[in-house]
């Protein structure tokens, strides 16, 4: 399987993947195959970006959801051991309550955060809303081959997806 790029530009049009801003890619995220798993690798300018637009491109693994108002939102408060574990953790938290609630989860925030704690929000429609395609389950986000790199205006982190 060759590795997916998604485009967005400034937010209007395309589906999630990039932003172009003043003529750079700020963010954006691609898959990779990782051994019967599927890896995903995101960029985003700040931390508190990668950390919100990991979660948005995890859940376009799992559905791809139309533009729209959403209906539904968590706000979440997270600790983990470091920032890689924290990035994990809060991944995991929104498959698990995207699962609860019956949600899928195109819109993520996050503020407050440090190497160990993260405040953030998540919000999207129902699942199984019209327009919605289901693509693939995710089972969680591994830490296996995790890579977080926090440098100033150049964050970007390498997942594993267990599928």
């Amino acid at each position: 399987m060759m590795p997916r790029r998604s485009l967005r530009n400034s937010g209007q049009g395309l589906r999630a993947g990039c932003r172009f801003l003043g003529g750079g890619v700020d963010e954006g995220h691609h898959t990779f195959d990782h051994t019967g798993d599927l890896g995903l690798e995101v960029w985003a300018r700040t931390p508190e970006r990668l950390y919100a637009h990991a979660a948005e491109a995890l859940m376009s693994q799992i559905v791809e959801a139309p533009p729209g108002e959403p209906e539904l939102q968590v706000r979440l408060s997270l600790t983990g051991d470091d920032p890689g574990d924290l990035l994990v953790h809060w991944l995991n938290t929104a498959l698990l309550e995207a699962e609860v609630r019956g949600a899928v989860w195109t819109r993520a925030a996050v503020r407050g955060l440090t190497p160990r704690s993260l405040e953030g929000t998540l919000e999207g429609p129902k699942r199984g809303a019209p327009g919605q395609v289901m693509l693939r389950e995710v089972k969680a986000v591994s830490h296996h081959g995790l890579e977080v790199d926090l440098g100033p205006g150049a964050c970007r982190c390498r997942l594993v997806l267990d599928i």
